[in-house]
């Protein structure tokens, strides 16, 4: 097996077991949700996107810190490794969000046979009220693209800054936009959100999500395989 194969076998094997686990815990609280509903005659909105979106970000994070030493160290290049993880995270996203928005399906077909009275809450939402699966699966995946994007840009910036650097950073951030958030008149903001395009929205979110994924690869083309201030 050649070094790019390896790699690509190596970042793979990673998006399976983070897939495997998140869309376990997806299911388990979807059986959850159906045994409180049906035993209980329970109805009532909740949540099922959680672990989905959390293992994106999981993905995202782990494969910088722990997967992206190994491949170098292993002999691949870091821009073969780059544009590996890239679509392979790509890959992730999109069937992550399939998987959530075929369970989405299953759940708005029994509870239009009115057998199940739980209904669940979607970024499809604020899109189109009642499910259809190709807007809300759409939707989603623009969500999870910008998760993707911002979990890698910050990952990779507490890589390259270092833990201190990075908190200096954070924190500094975190000043200015409490300073911004408390001091503005947002009244104004929010109502352009509330009647703005959502479709514009949603896709500038997942343009803005790819956009930050590729600006990591300038950051990591010449990265240190751990983070700045560590020993190796």
């Amino acid at each position: 097996m050649n070094v790019a194969k390896g790699t690509n076998r190596m970042i793979m094997e990673d998006m399976v077991w983070h897939y495997k686990m998140f869309a376990y815990i997806t299911l388990a609280l979807t059986a959850i949700y159906l045994a409180i509903g049906y035993i209980f005659g329970a109805a009532f909105p909740t949540t099922l996107f959680g672990p989905m979106y959390g293992g994106i970000i999981a993905f995202a994070i782990v494969g910088i810190v722990n997967v992206y030493p190994v491949a170098i160290g292993m002999g691949s290049t870091r821009t073969q490794f780059l544009k590996s993880f890239y679509l392979i995270s790509v890959w992730m996203v999109v069937v992550a969000i399939t998987t959530l928005n075929l369970i989405y399906l299953i759940m708005d077909l029994l509870h239009q046979y009115g057998s199940l009275g739980v209904t669940f809450y979607s970024a499809g939402a604020l899109y189109v009220k009642d499910f259809h699966f190709f807007p809300y699966l759409w939707t989603d995946l623009m969500v999870g693209f910008f998760l993707l994007g911002l979990s890698l840009f910050i990952t990779v910036g507490w890589l390259r800054l270092g833990m201190r650097n990075f908190l200096i950073l954070f924190f500094g951030l975190s000043v200015v936009l409490t300073l911004v958030l408390t001091q503005v008149d947002w009244s104004l903001f929010v109502e352009w959100i509330m009647k703005a395009n959502k479709t514009v929205l949603f896709i500038v979110s997942g343009v803005l999500g790819l956009g930050l994924m590729l600006a990591t690869y300038p950051m990591m083309k010449n990265a240190p395989l751990v983070m700045k201030g560590r020993k190796s």
